[in-house]
């Protein structure tokens, strides 16, 4: 399959966060994001409806948010420690 090139902005932090991460997995940035992407399109409404807990370091504020939320509503196994993961993340960032 050919590839192709998608250009856009994102903000600083954001993409330090992406180059962290994926240096932490051992891929490049490209490889990294493009995983992403095809996460969030193969969701079954084009939005992440479960979120990989590993994966909360890449997402930006607003949607940590969101999942904290979504997570409180419906109080899946587990909610509580994943809620807590992500308010740790969301706190990591603003100590940072």
């Amino acid at each position: 399959m050919a590839k192709k090139r998608l250009a856009f902005d994102v903000e600083e932090d954001l993409h330090s966060l992406l180059k962290q991460n994926a240096a932490e997995q051992n891929t490049s940035l490209s490889v990294y994001c493009s995983g992403l992407l095809e996460l969030g399109l193969n969701a079954p409404t084009g939005e992440l409806n479960e979120v990989d807990p590993s994966l909360y370091a890449s997402l930006p504020l607003d949607q940590l948010r969101s999942e904290a939320t979504r997570l409180g509503s419906n109080r899946a196994k587990d909610w509580e420690t994943l809620v807590r993961k992500i308010n740790a993340e969301i706190v990591r960032r603003y100590v940072s």
